[in-house]
């Protein structure tokens, strides 16, 4: 009794199935399965699109931190050496301070010789003056007299003479050595003044270029179907 109600729900199905199955004329069908195929073909066709415009992207997106990267190392190199350059000036100046200290240090210490010297000069020449003076005293004692104290006046007088003559060396001496002391101090003063100077800077400095400002590179545009094209698929307007 089961079978018999289950063939009767069957026998009931199958017209409609088979009624289903062949709804509508072959052409509309054909035409259904070809819109089908243009749909899946065209989507299809984006993905590969997209799967293209990922690639570029990815590739652009490499490129531009291919460049930042390099930029980035160009730029520390610049300010390693800029680094160096600093501190290649700093010593320079540091040696520079130390030489104009030393220079007017000697300078000053060719004054204090230049000044000594001077000194002694001025008073060989007041020994001189005053042996002549008491010289030119005593020959004029013994100026017409010839007894044994005026022999001895003027024997004492030549020996004032000879006296003064020596204290005038003397000063002569010690004032060509205080001008050459004041000749010594002036050139120490002139190379101060010209190590405090700016000096031209060194060839690699000279050679040294500025970091460079960094260009904002261009970004890849993604492609953009038009509706034209996505018409061509079936997906337009």
């Amino acid at each position: 009794m089961a079978d018999t109600d289950d063939d009767e729900r069957m026998s009931e199905l199958e017209p409609a199935g088979r009624e289903e199955d062949g709804e509508g004329a072959p052409g509309e069908r054909a035409a259904g399965v070809d819109r089908r195929a243009k749909e899946w073909e065209a989507g299809a066709d984006l993905t590969r699109q997209e799967a293209l415009n990922t690639a570029d992207e990815e590739e652009a997106d490499a490129d531009r931190e291919t460049e930042a990267r390099q930029l980035r190392e160009e730029l520390e190199q610049d300010a390693l050496e800029e680094r160096d350059l600093e501190i290649a000036r700093r010593r320079d100046l540091s040696r520079r301070d130390a030489e104009v200290a030393e220079a007017l240090r000697l300078a000053r210490s060719d004054d204090l010789a230049r000044d000594n010297f001077r000194s002694r000069a001025d008073a060989e020449r007041r020994l001189a003056r005053q042996d002549r003076s008491r010289a030119t005293a005593l020959d004029a004692g013994a100026a017409g007299r010839d007894d044994p104290r005026a022999d001895a006046d003027r024997a004492k007088a030549d020996r004032y003479r000879a006296s003064a003559r020596i204290e005038t060396n003397r000063a002569r001496y010690d004032d060509a050595t205080a001008d050459s002391y004041s000749a010594d101090g002036q050139e120490r003063r002139l190379q101060a003044s010209e190590a405090r100077r700016p000096e031209q800077p060194p060839a690699a400095e000279a050679a040294f270029k500025p970091p460079r400002t960094p260009v904002a590179r261009k970004n890849v545009k993604k492609k953009k179907f038009k509706d034209k094209e996505l018409g061509n698929f079936g997906l337009g307007d």
